[in-house]
C-alpha cells in the first residue's frame, strides 16, 4: 500500500495550495477577497478543486470540504465557514459527500485508509463576544452543527467545530507548526 503523502503528491500535486487560498470566501464575489486564514506557509490540498475537476458538471458535483491537510497519520478534512451562522445541512453534506469522495480517491491511489485517522474540522469566524456564541450557531463543549452522529457511528474519527483562533492554537499543539490565521 502507498503512503498517503507520497501518493497524493504523485497524483494530485497540481491541487496543492495554501490555507489562505482554501479559506477564501467564495460566496461573496462582489466584495474584496476575504480569507478566514491568511497562512501561506503550510501546504494543503485544495479538495474543492479536485472535486470540480472530477465532476465538471456542477449539477452532479458532490459537496466537498475545502482542504485536506495530512500530518503523520492524521488526515484533516477542513471546511472554512465565513458566514455568521453556517447551515447544518450543508456542513453535514460536505462531510458525508467529501469523505466519500476522499475514500474513493484514496482507494484509486492505493492508500490503505485504515492506517489513518480522519478528522473533520469546521473552522468558522470568531464570535465577537462569549455571550453572542448562540448567534453563530455555537454551543459550548461538543461538535456542533448536528455532526456528532458521524463520529458516534464511526464515519469520521473525530470532529472539531471551532473558531479560527481555536483552530490555530490546536494546529500548533497537534503539529508543532505555527499557523498565521
Amino acid at each position: 500500500m502507498a503512503e498517503i503523502n507520497y501518493a497524493l503528491e504523485q497524483n494530485y500535486k497540481a491541487f496543492f495550495s495554501t490555507f489562505k487560498e482554501t479559506s477564501k470566501d467564495k460566496h461573496h464575489e462582489d466584495i474584496p477577497a476575504y480569507y478566514l486564514c491568511a497562512d501561506e506557509s503550510q501546504e494543503v490540498i485544495n479538495f474543492d478543486k479536485i472535486i470540480e475537476v472530477r465532476y465538471p458538471d456542477s449539477n452532479v458535483r458532490p459537496q466537498a470540504f475545502d482542504a485536506v491537510y495530512v500530518y503523520k497519520n492524521r488526515v484533516y478534512c477542513i471546511e472554512f465557514k465565513n458566514q455568521r451562522k453556517p447551515d447544518n445541512k450543508e456542513l453535514r453534506g460536505k462531510l458525508v459527500s467529501g469523505k466519500t469522495e476522499l475514500d474513493k480517491i484514496l482507494g484509486e491511489i492505493n492508500v490503505q485508509k485504515n492506517d489513518y485517522t480522519f478528522i473533520y474540522c469546521v473552522v468558522h469566524e470568531n464570535c465577537k463576544t462569549h455571550f453572542n456564541r448562540y448567534k453563530c450557531g455555537i454551543e459550548k463543549g461538543a461538535p456542533r452543527f448536528a455532526l456528532q452522529e458521524y463520529k458516534n457511528n464511526g464515519f469520521i474519527d473525530d470532529i472539531f467545530t471551532e473558531d479560527v483562533n481555536f483552530f490555530t492554537k490546536q494546529f500548533k499543539e497537534q503539529t508543532s507548526k505555527e499557523l498565521a490565521c
